[in-house]
């Protein structure tokens, strides 16, 4: 995949065409897994919840329904205190947590990845959330 970025710069270079190939594309990926996907998702559920509530903005260009962020600011506050966050996150679907983080089985945490890889991501980093860090290393060692 080609990607392109048309800078408007000064007189000079406006419309110069970069390519972004050759550069690094990193991307901090929140990676919530175990074998339970319940349990991956549960750990994941706060955080998310957090992220909802106090980014906003980033959650409404990620997809997020702007009904869910409704609701959830009106239990959280700032700063959030933990009784706010364990309230709303009862409000966060499963779906909701999947498509902000990899989260779930190894293979849904797996796929997730390479979806961001597959839309320009070239150097994934992974953030562990859960008790079992080793499952993490374990299941993407494999996948090099």
């Amino acid at each position: 995949m080609e990607l392109q970025l048309r800078v408007p710069l000064d007189r000079e270079h406006r419309g110069t065409v970069l390519h972004l190939d050759g550069l690094d594309r990193p991307q901090l990926i929140v990676c919530s897994m175990d074998t339970d996907r319940a349990v991956a998702l549960d750990a994941a559920r706060m955080l998310v919840t957090q992220y909802l509530g106090q980014q906003p903005h980033l959650m409404k260009a990620s997809g997020v329904p702007g009904s869910l962020l409704e609701e959830i600011h009106r239990i959280v506050t700032w700063p959030a205190i933990y009784e706010q966050l364990a309230e709303a996150s009862r409000l966060v679907p499963d779906d909701v947590i999947q498509m902000i983080c990899a989260a779930g089985t190894p293979e849904e945490c797996r796929e997730k990845v390479e979806e961001y890889i597959e839309t320009g991501c070239t150097c994934p980093i992974l953030y562990p959330l859960g008790p079992d860090v080793r499952l993490m290393i374990e299941t993407f060692a494999l996948a090099v």
